[in-house]
């Protein structure tokens, strides 16, 4: 018998489901900045096919006469928890540290955390920021 695959996204009949790329590992990117500069980096991140944020506000713990000697003029920070697909927190990274580097008072800190696992098919979907036909959402911003 001769099968001929059915092209990503269309149905070869009513009742089989789209065709979904392989499954990509989430990474949590935590990224910590000052607290004015929270919204440039929450879109920025965004621009990495981040789907899922969450903003809190976080104070540090150095005292003033520290902050004088570092340099810094802010202890009010903005820590952003960004859900991020594994193959794209590299080139997040980087561009965050590139950021870190070049912005005015845009200094922070950022890493990742490997998730092990998420429950249901749609869950992961949204969150690695996929349709149901397993294309990418966010264009070519990369």
């Amino acid at each position: 018998m001769n099968h001929t695959p059915t092209p990503r996204g269309k149905r070869a009949g009513k009742n089989e489901p789209p065709q979904v790329s392989a499954v990509k590992k989430l990474k949590l990117l935590i990224t910590i900045v000052n607290k004015n500069k929270d919204e440039f980096y929450a879109d920025y991140l965004q621009s990495f096919g981040v789907n899922l944020q969450l903003l809190m506000r976080a104070h540090g713990t150095a005292g003033s006469e520290m902050l004088h000697y570092m340099g810094l003029e802010e202890s009010e920070k903005a820590v952003l928890f960004s859900l991020v697909r594994e193959d794209y927190a590299p080139q997040a990274l980087a561009g965050l540290e590139e950021k870190f580097r070049t912005l005015r008072g845009g200094k922070g800190i950022a890493y990742t955390v490997p998730l092990t696992g998420i429950i249901g098919a749609a869950i992961y979907q949204f969150l690695s920021n996929q349709n149901k036909t397993g294309k990418e959402d966010f264009g070519n911003a990369i």
